[in-house]
């Protein structure tokens, strides 16, 4: 393989937590609700899957176990953003520091420093694709995450266009009052919204365990969940979008590890190296400021029954 082949298919496989993550984040803010809590649901559900991973050692079972994580926080981020009405981006920052501090001082008490290490699930080869000239090694020769993850874009784009709770969530999102009108509850469709949103989440911790670090430690998410709000509006909420932006951040990540091999960065200090993820993070926010949010997006929702006083 390449060096230009072994870059893209690190970056393809680097690229799978960060497009987990941005899908969730699509669903749930299409749904009304803005997640700035990411952050804290992919480390916590990081951290469930090593766990479960080390009292187990099925990786079926600790992938279920970061889904239940992400449902859990679901719950807890329900309560403060649907019904406190609490401000979600102030929220979602002090839930993320939170669940940093839990998941360190938990792995610190139950995860063993010998016992941390998880084997990485193994590399699938789709039969004939695989053996397409370049393209065949760099794109399926890929471990079952990464597949999953690109199935899931448009699973999660006929979710959202296709079907009636796609067109309920995206109206809770844009108008509120409208699906409220027709007897709907639009609590209950944000929290629905916010329940799959966070269980995609989780499974993108999940996947940087299982599939890229191979390891848990404190900080493993290393703001990739903020990137993925970047993606989600580089993407403007288009699922197959995302895949190109979360791309461009597992291409940007890539360079890191291969950097020996590229003859133009093999001089760059690696500190430069490590920062171009979260300047590319940047560039994006700057070129995108034209993106519209869904109306309502962010913004906490009482009925009318609530309003009036009854």
């Amino acid at each position: 393989m390449s060096t230009t082949q072994l870059v893209l298919a690190t970056g393809i496989t680097l690229m799978a937590p960060i497009l987990w993550a941005a899908l969730g984040e699509l669903i749930t803010e299409q749904s009304g609700t803005l997640n700035v809590g990411i952050e804290g649901v992919m480390i916590l559900g990081a951290f469930t899957t090593a766990l479960v991973y080390q009292r187990s050692g099925s990786p079926v079972l600790a992938l279920l176990a970061a889904v239940g994580s992400g449902l859990l926080c679901a719950v807890m981020l329900g309560a403060l953003y649907i019904r406190r009405g609490t401000d979600q981006i102030v929220t979602g920052i002090v839930f993320s520091s939170a669940a940093v501090g839990i998941a360190a001082v938990l792995s610190e008490k139950l995860l063993s420093a010998d016992s941390v290490q998880v084997s990485s699930l193994p590399t699938l080869s789709i039969p004939l694709l695989s053996k397409l000239p370049w393209v065949g090694p760099v794109l399926f020769e890929q471990n079952a995450l990464v597949f999953a993850a690109l199935i899931a874009v448009p699973c999660v784009w006929y979710l959202m266009h296709r079907t009636w709770f796609g067109l309920h969530a995206r109206a809770a999102g844009e108008r509120p009052l409208v699906p409220e009108t027709a007897g709907l509850s639009v609590r209950g469709i944000r929290y629905v919204g916010l329940a799959l949103g966070c269980a995609l989440t989780a499974v993108g911790g999940a996947t940087l365990v299982l599939s890229v670090a191979g390891t848990f430690q404190p900080g493993v998410t290393n703001g990739r969940g903020f990137i993925a709000l970047a993606v989600v509006v580089l993407a403007r909420w288009n699922p197959y979008r995302a895949v190109l932006g979360a791309l461009i951040f597992g291409l940007a990540q890539a360079l890191q590890f291969q950097a020996d091999s590229v003859p133009v960065l093999a001089d760059v200090p690696t500190s430069i190296l490590l920062m171009v993820p979260y300047v590319v993070a940047v560039v994006v926010v700057l070129l995108t400021h034209g993106s519209r949010y869904p109306g309502a997006a962010g913004a906490p929702y009482r009925p009318r029954a609530e309003q009036v006083g009854f």
